[in-house]
């Protein structure tokens, strides 16, 4: 039998000078990661935090008092909930990922990722207390928060001491992060729910004696946030038994009983989900009896027009219609997904059968969209419509250019190509304002102006380039027909003046996007082109199957820089726009900067945020696609 022998004085020494050792590499490399985390912090995070925290103000002076979402409700619409709850989600699914990274380093024998969760439980609350002191002027009060924060420092740096080989700074972020960012994402669904009930309970109130009169029944929103609350607390459920049973494979009995308590919870949550229905469905049709109160009776409980009333009520019913459907169209993905992995024909068809009627569900709920945006600001929507339009038709524009430029200067010009790379690079780095500028001049709308000369030459009538709001087909349309032709207002196409900032921002990106193509081009290997040539291929094939993939990352760089770009552009689009397009050229940002010369601070952060987040939702659908497309070597 083997004895255990105490270490001697000698090996504690040693093991603690290694301790010692450990903590202060640890403190040194916090000292120097720390000032660059809060530089991220200061300059990377806090204004897009401060900017949702002035856009939920009233007033031009800040902070006026707590508007909540009145600013996107005047914005968006009922779709106002949706986006933040679509935050909220991005919150929870981010705090996930970090979950789920933790694990499977824990799983990879890198240390015990739940021992890290008690100081982030320490130090998630206290950074979220920090900010909102931070944001409300109470920064006397800081210290506390502070004082909390260092104790979860110092409790990460004692375990990270007392366990060797442990993942260390890696554990720290993900758990730290993990319990931020789903503690944030509850309380801004929390939070969400909240702004509803006030805003639809009031109306509630008011109608409920009239009709109930008339023998129509109004839940109560806390009863629709019970069983919504109960669906979102099956979906949980449902998700860590499924865990459970996955990591139990070798336990029967257990893995049986997690079995039944799943089809436990999915009875409860099928009750949760008949009784939010019905209610919805209720308050739908309560709305539609409003026309059955007489207009005293109605005048004598309430100053607001029918029609505010049924804005009002049909918020939760489009929301829940909405999120239903969002939660199909997901169901159908996944069930498509399935699909693929079964191994009989019956089993395959069924579950494209399924696929296919969940998809139609889905399309068939989502359809409660326009119905939700109608009470939102027409002329932010149209401004959104504009900037999308703009994007989509400048960047395939720019990208097409200056490949094509930057392929015939590659492979078909032998001298001068450092003149030629200057001219191109020339229109990126000359101030926007004097080539707005010129570029009014050239459009500008007297018969002598360059671009009607040029439409001159054609045997084409002068055009209004700056001022005429009609589509570009639909003049094209008229010029070939003649000024009685019409189009369907989807074929219209974008309006002349946004199409000469189109012509514009093709101009100056083109150059620049052919520079860059010209550095990846450098980098594709002559020896594939010998090969292929070997082989019988002729330049289109080589271009197709050997150019391309190659420069796929500075075509996904640049194609990310472009929709950026454009769906942020504004100085050349309002130089253009001055005394000219007003309205029919003014994209989000122009309608931005108006509101905000206008006096209305807290109203522009609201559209500058739900710009932002149709940015970093276009970035994030990018980086999505570019993992299979993207060739990197």
């Amino acid at each position: 039998m083997a004895t255990i022998t105490a270490p001697t004085t000698a090996q504690r020494e040693i093991a603690a000078g290694r301790q010692r050792t450990r903590l202060r590499d640890m403190a040194i490399g916090l000292l120097f990661v720390g000032p660059a985390t809060l530089l991220t912090l200061v300059f990377g995070l806090f204004p897009v935090i401060f900017g949702f925290y002035v856009s939920i103000q009233g007033g031009l002076v800040l902070p006026e008092g707590f508007a909540g979402l009145k600013n996107y409700l005047e914005a968006l619409g009922g779709i106002a909930y949706l986006f933040s709850l679509g935050l909220s989600f991005l919150l929870i699914w981010g705090g996930y990922r970090l979950w789920m990274r933790g694990i499977a380093d824990m799983n990879a024998g890198r240390g015990n990722f739940w021992l890290y969760l008690l100081p982030a439980l320490i130090a998630a609350p206290a950074t979220l207390g920090v900010l909102a002191l931070l944001l409300t002027g109470n920064i006397a009060l800081s210290p506390f928060p502070i004082a909390l924060i260092a104790l979860a420092c110092a409790l990460y740096l004692a375990l990270n001491a007392r366990t060797p080989g442990v993942q260390g700074s890696a554990y720290i972020v993900n758990s730290w992060g993990m319990i931020l960012f789903l503690l944030s994402g509850v309380l801004m669904a929390l939070f969400t729910f909240s702004e509803l009930g006030s805003n639809v309970t009031p109306t509630l109130d008011l109608l409920r004696p009239l009709l109930t009169e008339r023998r129509f029944y109004l839940p109560t929103m806390d009863t629709q946030f019970t069983y919504l609350g109960g669906l979102t607390a099956t979906v949980v459920a449902y998700f860590f038994i499924s865990y459970g049973i996955n990591a139990l494979r070798e336990r029967a009995a257990l893995r049986t009983g997690l079995g039944i308590l799943r089809l436990l919870v999915l009875l409860f949550g099928g009750v949760c989900l008949i009784g939010l229905i019905s209610g919805a469905d209720q308050l739908r049709q309560s709305v539609n009896s409003l026309g059955l109160i007489d207009a005293d009776s109605l005048a004598a409980v309430t100053d607001a027009r029918p029609s505010q009333l049924a804005t009002a009520l049909l918020a939760w019913p489009q929301m829940v219609a909405l999120l239903l459907g969002m939660s199909l169209i997901v169901l159908a993905y996944l069930a498509w997904q399935n699909a693929g992995r079964r191994e009989t024909t019956r089993g395959l068809l069924t579950m494209f059968l399924v696929a296919i009627g969940l998809m139609i569900g889905g399309w068939l709920l989502i359809g409660e969209l326009p119905n939700a945006v109608v009470s939102g600001d027409k002329e932010f929507y149209d401004s959104l419509l504009r900037t999308a339009t703009y994007a989509f038709v400048t960047v395939p524009l720019q990208l097409g250019l200056g490949l094509l430029l930057a392929y015939l200067l590659f492979h078909e010009v032998t001298v001068g190509k450092s003149i030629y790379r200057l001219i191109f690079f020339i229109p990126y780095i000359v101030p926007t304002v004097a080539t707005a500028t010129v570029f009014m001049v050239i459009f500008s709308l007297a018969d002598e102006s360059p671009a009607n000369q040029f439409m001159h030459l054609l045997g084409l009538p002068s055009q209004q380039w700056l001022r005429n709001p009609a589509g570009i087909f639909q003049i094209i349309a008229q010029i070939i027909g003649g000024p009685d032709t019409k189009l369907p207002a989807f074929l219209v196409g974008p309006s002349l003046p946004l199409s000469t900032a189109i012509l514009y921002g093709t101009w100056v990106f083109s150059g620049y996007n052919a520079v860059i193509f010209m550095a990846g081009l450098g980098g594709v290997p002559r020896e594939l082109y010998e090969a292929a040539e070997v082989d019988g291929a002729n330049r289109w094939a080589n271009f197709r199957y050997i150019t391309l993939p190659i420069i796929s990352p500075t075509t996904f760089f640049l194609t990310i820089l472009g929709i950026i770009g454009t769906f942020q552009a504004l100085t050349h689009i309002y130089v253009l726009r001055q005394n000219n397009a007003r309205g029919a050229m003014d994209t989000a940002t122009v309608k931005i900067f108006e509101t905000i010369r206008n006096g209305s601070l807290p109203y522009a952060s609201a559209m500058s945020f739900v710009l932002f987040g149709i940015i970093l939702l276009l970035t994030v659908a990018q980086n999505r696609i570019a993992r299979d497309q993207v060739f990197y070597g």
